[in-house]
């Protein structure tokens, strides 16, 4: 039988498998709900480490879906928030800081990445009267061997009347590649493409001890003391968890009203130990308690969104012909302060038609030489100049490796490129995305050697072919663009004929009466009939000769 009773499962998605007894003489418990009934917790879950104070706090709901003398379906909701802090001796454990992994010798029982219990989820369990857990679909596991949050509250009772009985549980902790993947990262033992699902199980014992302690109307008290062991065998540490604690029990709904317990994990392996002292404590929360928060979570929700949409007409709401004139008067001052208070007080705005005299304004500060001057102006004009906004948003898009929107300006033959010019480009192998790089080198053969960014970073360069470039946008700034023709015109380029047979690198001279003249590497010139050049080639003459044409007509 499959055990899923909580601070019975392994941390890292292990299977429990156990076999009962119960021993000793109580009132009559049992838990005998209605359909529809509800009830809800208030969880908080603290483990101490060695150099900080982790909690997991929040609310769980239960309702009944259906009951019969045999069993209940319940469906959970809800989730434990995760918190750290740090304690002032800030010293490594055996885990490490921040709980990061320690040495290998103790794996740490919460390496597991994700937890489903530190999520919203919803599980559906079917529970006896006596508290057996029979069936439970979904997952709600949290760290440290504390299993499902959805059946914490759910202790075993005796099937008769008696003040003391025992839970006497044989278990077998299975951990599967999954598990061991957990432990040791996404490629490490057993990884992803492992080829089978091999279980490694570990014996152990379970044993919990119940008292009634005292009974205060139908609240009904009860003493709980707890401990699970397994032996160290192999590569496998020894836990040792045990705590003390009460629990009470509502006889009138039939639920769990409250627990308090103080748990010891000890975790051995070879001839290392930890301890975590960990507490468990949640109560069971009104109905006329969750109407009152559900009422307070929708009067809070409601007055943010109605502040937010006040703040957001604010914003809108186009300045007064007094606030344009103070904010002129001031960004046209020499006071270094007011100037950036007025920036400030502009980029909490965003006008829906922008004023392009306010835009002008606040442009003239951006290459202020006070710094913080010169950043409020950044901020403020990207909410006054769309066009200046559009500049940063592509800048920034053409820094990193993320895919960008195709441009569809097509990189042909004769389309002119110079080196350091921003691009965007297929990366050979990694299909058909279109990535930020930046021109290296022109090469002969007509493809161009590139170099995809990383965050303003240069990958290593590769030859990519013109039909897998495009240019980037017009309103992408080129800083390594050159400044006039004659830059283009003093840069070698691998020209060729008309037939692709004959290739040369060589740098444009001058070009009159249907002849061309060039200069090779070597220093030796060359006249060439315009017509017996390549297509391309004339169309690049061409562009040269229209720079120099004032007169020309579009």
């Amino acid at each position: 039988m499959v055990n899923l009773k909580h601070l019975g499962v392994f941390a890292m998605g292990a299977i429990v498998c156990c076999t009962c007894s119960v021993s000793a003489r109580a009132a009559s418990l049992g838990y005998q709900w209605k359909n529809g009934q509800r009830f809800s917790y208030q969880f908080e879950v603290t483990v101490e480490m060695d150099d900080e104070t982790i909690t997991y706090k929040g609310i769980t709901h239960y309702t009944v879906n259906t009951v019969n003398a045999e069993q209940a379906i319940v469906t959970y909701r809800g989730g434990l928030n995760e918190s750290k802090k740090m304690k002032q001796s800030n010293r490594g454990g055996p885990f490490g800081r921040r709980g990061f992994p320690g040495p290998p010798s103790i794996p740490s029982p919460f390496s597991r990445p994700t937890f489903a219990g530190k999520t919203q989820t919803t599980n559906k369990i079917t529970i006896t009267p006596s508290g057996e857990t029979l069936a439970m679909q979904g997952d709600s596991q949290l760290p440290y061997l504390l299993g499902n949050v959805s059946l914490m509250p759910f202790e075993r009772l005796p099937r008769d009347e008696r003040r003391e009985w025992t839970i006497d549980n044989g278990v077998s902790i299975s951990e599967t590649n999954e598990d061991r993947r957990n432990r040791f990262g996404p490629f490490g033992p057993g990884g992803p493409f492992g080829g089978n699902q091999d279980r490694n199980v570990q014996a152990a014992g379970e044993v919990a001890n119940y008292t009634i302690q005292s009974e205060n109307g139908d609240l009904v008290v009860i003493k709980k003391s707890y401990r699970l062991t397994t032996p160290q065998t192999g590569d496998n540490p020894a836990f040792d968890m045990t705590g003390n604690g009460t629990w009470t029990f509502d006889r009138k709904e039939n639920v769990p009203h409250a627990f308090d317990m103080n748990i010891e994990l000890t975790i051995k392996s070879g001839n290392s130990s930890v301890v975590l002292p960990i507490s468990i404590k949640y109560d069971r929360i009104s109905a006329e308690k969750i109407a009152e928060m559900e009422a307070a979570a929708k009067a809070k929700a409601d007055a943010m969104a109605k502040a937010a949409a006040e703040k957001l007409a604010l914003a809108k709401a186009p300045l007064t012909p007094q606030e344009k004139r103070d904010a002129l008067a001031s960004l046209s001052g020499r006071d270094a302060k007011n100037i950036q208070t007025t920036l400030g007080q502009l980029a909490a705005k965003s006008p829906e038609d922008p004023d392009p005299e306010m835009a002008a304004a606040i442009e003239q500060h951006i290459d202020n030489p006070d710094k913080a001057v010169s950043a409020a102006a950044q901020k403020a004009l990207v909410k006054w100049s769309p066009s200046y906004a559009l500049k940063k948003k592509l800048a920034k898009a053409y820094q990193g490796p993320g895919v960008l929107s195709s441009t569809g300006l097509v990189v042909e033959s004769i389309t002119p490129l110079f080196v350091g010019q921003l691009v965007q480009a297929q990366k050979p192998r990694y299909g058909s995305f279109w990535r930020a790089a930046k021109v290296k080198k022109l090469l002969p053969d007509g493809q161009v050697e590139l170099a995809f960014l990383t965050w303003g970073k240069e990958d290593g360069a590769v030859a990519v072919a013109r039909r897998n470039i495009q240019l980037a946008p017009p309103e992408l700034d080129q800083p390594d663009k050159p400044a006039n023709i004659d830059t283009l015109k003093s840069e070698s380029r691998t020209w060729s004929d008309a037939t692709g047979r004959f290739k040369t690198d060589a740098v444009f001279l001058s070009a009159a009466d249907g002849t061309v003249n060039l200069r090779r590497s070597d220093g030796r010139t060359l006249s060439v009939p315009l017509e017996k050049l390549s297509e391309a080639d004339q169309a690049f003459v061409k562009q040269l000769e229209d720079s120099e044409n004032p007169f020309k007509l579009d």
